[in-house]
C-alpha cells in the first residue's frame, strides 16, 4: 500500500486548498511521468509566446517600409544609442533641401545617449528633427544607415543635417558594444532571407510563417503529449488513493458502515470524479496557462512596460474575487456529493428490491421518492452553476476594462505616428494573450473548489482511525481450552435510543453448542456480532479461556470463528475462490473436500466449468440452498475452532435444508458452536437454548424444561416449531 503523504501536517487550517494540496502527495511518486509532462507544458507555453511574438515580425515585414531586417537594426540601434529613431516622408513632414526620401530620422534623444556626446565643428550634438546623412563613410536611406548603427562598431563618425537649417554637421560616437541578446537578434536575423522589393519581402513573409508553422506543430506535439502524460499520472494517482481508501475502509470499525454504506461508494465513484477533474485542469491550465501569460506579459513589458504595469493592476481584485466564489462553491460541492451518496442508497435500495417495487405496483411511489432527492441534488448544482457562471464573466468584464484603458492609451501614440501600427496591433494581442489565460483559470478554478471538497471528504475518511491500530502491543489469543464466556455484556448501536443487548451473562464450555432464540429484534445476531469484536461492548467483558478478547490482536480473535450469515455471502468470483475465502492457501483435495462434506460437489459439478465457474454478483445465478451450502464449505475448510452460524433455511428447499443439516451436524461434532434458530430441527442438536428477550437472556436450557417453565419460548414453539417437529 501507498505510504501516506505528510504534506497536510504543514498546511494552516485556514488554508483554502489545504486538501487539495495534499492530494498533490499522491502525484510526486509518479514524477517519472510528471517531469517530462511538466517539460512538455513549459515547451508548449514557450512555443505559444513565440507564436505572440511573430505577430509582430510579420506585420513589420507585412506594413513598415524597413522590413524585417531594417526593423531589427533600427530596434538595436534605439536601445544602443537611446534614442527613438524614424524614416523621413516627405508627404508627411516638412521638405529640407540636401536630405534625400526615406532618409534616418532621430525623433527624440533620451538623456544620456552617446549622440549628446563628443562632437565636431563645434556643432551641438543631435537632437530631434535631425537626419542621418552618412555613418562610418556609409551612405544609404534609413534601412541602410539603421544598419551600420546597429552594427559591431564602437566608434561611429555620424554626419547629419541640424533640423534647423544650415550646412551638415559631423559628430563622433563612442556607442557600447552590442549586447548579446541583440548580437543573437542579428545572427538570427541573418538567417532569414533578405531584401526590399515586394517579392523579396513575400520570401521573407514566407520564410518568417514556415518557421511559425513549425513552432506551432511543436507547440501542438508538446501539448500532445503534455495532456497525456498528466491524464497518466492523474490516473496512476486516482488508483493509489483508491487503493489507500479502499485498504483503510476495510479496516475500519463494522460501526462505521452500520448505518449508510452508500456515502462511501460514492465516494469511490463520484467523489474520485471530481479529484480527477480537478487534477487534470490543475496540471493541463494551473500549470500550463501562468506560463502562457508569463510569455504575453513579458512580451508586452518589451513593447510598454508601463502601459503593462498598468494593465496588471486589475489582477489583485480578481484574486479576490475568486477566493470568495472559491469558498461557496467547495461548501455546495460537499452539499452536493453527500446527496450523491443519498440518490446512490435510494437507487441500490429500490433496484435490490424491484420485484418488490413492481409486486406492489410502487413504481410511481419509488420515481418520486428519488424526484425529491434529485430536486435537492438540482438547487446545489444550480447554486454552483451560477456562481461559476459568474466568476468568468465578472473577470472578463475587469480585464477588459483593464484592456480598454491600455488601448486608449496605447493608440494616442499611434494615430500621431502610424509606422507603429504594427506594434500596436502586437500590444492588442498581447492583452488578449495575456487575458485569455486568467479568463480560463476563472474557469477552472471552481473545479479546483469541488475536487478540494471531494479530498476533504475522501481524507476524513482515510484520517478516521482503523480498528487495527488499538492493537499494537497486544498478545495474540489461543484457541478455545475450556470455556467462552458472556459477563454482563451491554451493546448499544450508534445512534440508537435503547441498548441492544442488556446484562447478557453466559458460559459456554468447549464442544457445546448453544442455540439462541427469540422474536425478530431481541439482540442474538448482536450478541454474536461482539465475540468477534464487529462491534465494541458498552460494559461487561467476553472472556475466551479468562482472557479479555478486547486486550487481544483482532485479527488472532477473528481467526478463532467460522461465520455463516443469515444472507449468505457470495462473491462475484470463482466458486473455488468463494470456498477458499477463509483459507486462500488451501489445496485443490482440501476445498473439494469442503465442499464434499457441505453436500456441495454435487451441483458444482454439474456447473458449466466446475469449480472455476464465476458466480453472479451476490451469487445470484445460485439458488438460496446452493448459496448456503457453498457458505457452509467456506466454514469447513477454514475449519476454525468456534462457529457461529445464522440459520437461514426458510428460501431453501426441503432437499437443500436436509442436505445442510447432515453437513452442520457432521461439523459441529466437537466444536463450540452458537446457531441463531429458526427452526426445531437446528435446535435438536444444541446442548443448551438461549431464550432472549429485549436484548437479555431470558431463559437458558435444554428444550423441555423451557417449554415447561418459559412462556416466550412456548409461544415461539406452537407458532414457529410445532409444524416442523
Amino acid at each position: 500500500m501507498m505510504r501516506k503523504p505528510k504534506e497536510h501536517h504543514k498546511t494552516p487550517e485556514g488554508s483554502t486548498f489545504k486538501h487539495f494540496r495534499r492530494l498533490l502527495g499522491y502525484v510526486r511518486p509518479h514524477k517519472r511521468y510528471l517531469v517530462p509532462a511538466l517539460a512538455c507544458v513549459l515547451l508548449m507555453a514557450i512555443t505559444y509566446s513565440a507564436s505572440i511574438g511573430s505577430i509582430l515580425p510579420v506585420l513589420t515585414v507585412m506594413v513598415k517600409p524597413q522590413g524585417l531586417h531594417g526593423w531589427v537594426d533600427q530596434y538595436i540601434a534605439e536601445k544602443r544609442l537611446r534614442c527613438e529613431l524614424g524614416i523621413y516622408d516627405v508627404l508627411r513632414h516638412r521638405q529640407v533641401d540636401g536630405v534625400p526620401p526615406a532618409a534616418a530620422l532621430i525623433r527624440s534623444v533620451s538623456a544620456g545617449s552617446p549622440l549628446l556626446g563628443e562632437k565636431t565643428d563645434a556643432q551641438p550634438g543631435l537632437r530631434e528633427g535631425d537626419f542621418i546623412l552618412r555613418v562610418n563613410d556609409v551612405v544609404g536611406d534609413a534601412v541602410t544607415t539603421f544598419h551600420a548603427l546597429a552594427g559591431p562598431e564602437t566608434t561611429l563618425v555620424i554626419e547629419y543635417q541640424p533640423a534647423l537649417g544650415g550646412p551638415p554637421a559631423t559628430l563622433r560616437v563612442q556607442a557600447s558594444p552590442l549586447d548579446t541578446h541583440h548580437r543573437a537578434m542579428r545572427a538570427a536575423v541573418d538567417l532569414i532571407p533578405r531584401g526590399r522589393t515586394a517579392e523579396e519581402r513575400w520570401y521573407t513573409l514566407a520564410f518568417v510563417l514556415g518557421l511559425l508553422l513549425c513552432v506551432v506543430v511543436i507547440g501542438n506535439v508538446a501539448r500532445l503529449f503534455a495532456e497525456y502524460l498528466t491524464v497518466l499520472v492523474n490516473c496512476r494517482s486516482i488508483i493509489d488513493l483508491r487503493r489507500q481508501m479502499y485498504a483503510h475502509v476495510l479496516n475500519m470499525p463494522l460501526s462505521r458502515f452500520s448505518r449508510n454504506t452508500t456515502s462511501t461508494m460514492s465516494m469511490f465513484s463520484q467523489d474520485m470524479q471530481e479529484i480527477f477533474r480537478g487534477l487534470n485542469n490543475f496540471f493541463q491550465k494551473v500549470v500550463a496557462e501562468p506560463f502562457k501569460a508569463i510569455g504575453a506579459i513579458s512580451l508586452a513589458f518589451a513593447l510598454n512596460w508601463r502601459l503593462t504595469l498598468v494593465m496588471l493592476l486589475g489582477a489583485p481584485l480578481a484574486a479576490i474575487l475568486f477566493r470568495k466564489m472559491g469558498r461557496k462553491i467547495r461548501r455546495a460541492s460537499r452539499k452536493l456529493l453527500i446527496g450523491y451518496g443519498v440518490m446512490l442508497g435510494q437507487l441500490e435500495s429500490t433496484l435490490t428490491g424491484l420485484r418488490i417495487v413492481k409486486g406492489y405496483t410502487r413504481e410511481d411511489y419509488e420515481r418520486k421518492r428519488l424526484f425529491k432527492i434529485d430536486r435537492h441534488l438540482l438547487q446545489q448544482e444550480l447554486r454552483m452553476g451560477f456562481i461559476e457562471a459568474l466568476t468568468s464573466p465578472a473577470v472578463e468584464v475587469i480585464g477588459f476594462a483593464a484592456a480598454v484603458g491600455a488601448i486608449l492609451f496605447f493608440a494616442r501614440n499611434m494615430l500621431q505616428q502610424p509606422d507603429q501600427t504594427p506594434e500596436f496591433i502586437t500590444m492588442l494581442v498581447c492583452l488578449g494573450a495575456i487575458f485569455d489565460p486568467i479568463r480560463k483559470l476563472s474557469t477552472v478554478y471552481p473545479k479546483l473548489q469541488r475536487a478540494n471538497a471531494a479530498a476533504q471528504r475522501i481524507f476524513d475518511l482515510i484520517d478516521s482511525p482503523s480498528e487495527y491500530a488499538q492493537d499494537v502491543g497486544r498478545p495474540d489469543i489461543q484457541p478455545i481450552r475450556q470455556q467462552l464466556t458472556f459477563e454482563n455484556v451491554t451493546f448499544t448501536y450508534p445512534d440508537a435510543n435503547q441498548p441492544a443487548v442488556r446484562d447478557f451473562s453466559l458460559d459456554v464450555a468447549k464442544g457445546e453448542v448453544i442455540a439462541l432464540v427469540g422474536p425478530n429484534g431481541s439482540g442474538k445476531t448482536t450478541v454474536l456480532s461482539l465475540l468477534p469484536r464487529f462491534f465494541p461492548v458498552d460494559s461487561g467483558r467476553i472472556l475466551i479461556d479468562g482472557q479479555d478478547t478486547s486486550q487481544v490482536t483482532l485479527r488472532s480473535l477473528r481467526r478463532q470463528f467460522s461465520i455463516i450469515t443469515q444472507e449468505s455471502v457470495i462473491f462475484p468470483d470463482t466458486v473455488r475462490a468463494n470456498i477458499a475465502y477463509g483459507r486462500p492457501d488451501a489445496s485443490e483435495e482440501a476445498i473439494r473436500s469442503a465442499a464434499e462434506r457441505a453436500f456441495a460437489d454435487e451441483f458444482i459439478q454439474q456447473m458449466p466449468e466446475g469449480y472455476d465457474t464465476i458466480v453472479g454478483e451476490h451469487g445470484a445465478t445460485l439458488s438460496g440452498g446452493q448459496r448456503q451450502r457453498i457458505a457452509i464449505a467456506r466454514a469447513i475448510l477454514r475449519d476454525a475452532p468456534i462457529l457461529i452460524f445464522d440459520e437461514a433455511t426458510s428460501q431453501v428447499d426441503p432437499e437443500s435444508e436436509l442436505k445442510i443439516h447432515q453437513a452442520l451436524d457432521e461439523f459441529l461434532l466437537n466444536r463450540t458452536s452458537f446457531i441463531i434458530a429458526h427452526r426445531f430441527s437446528t435446535i435438536r442438536g444444541a446442548h443448551r437454548i438461549v431464550v432472549m428477550e429485549d436484548g437479555r437472556a431470558l431463559a437458558i436450557g435444554a428444550h423441555d424444561r423451557l417449554y415447561a417453565d418459559c412462556p416466550l419460548y412456548r409461544r415461539l414453539y406452537e407458532t414457529q416449531f410445532r409444524d416442523e417437529g
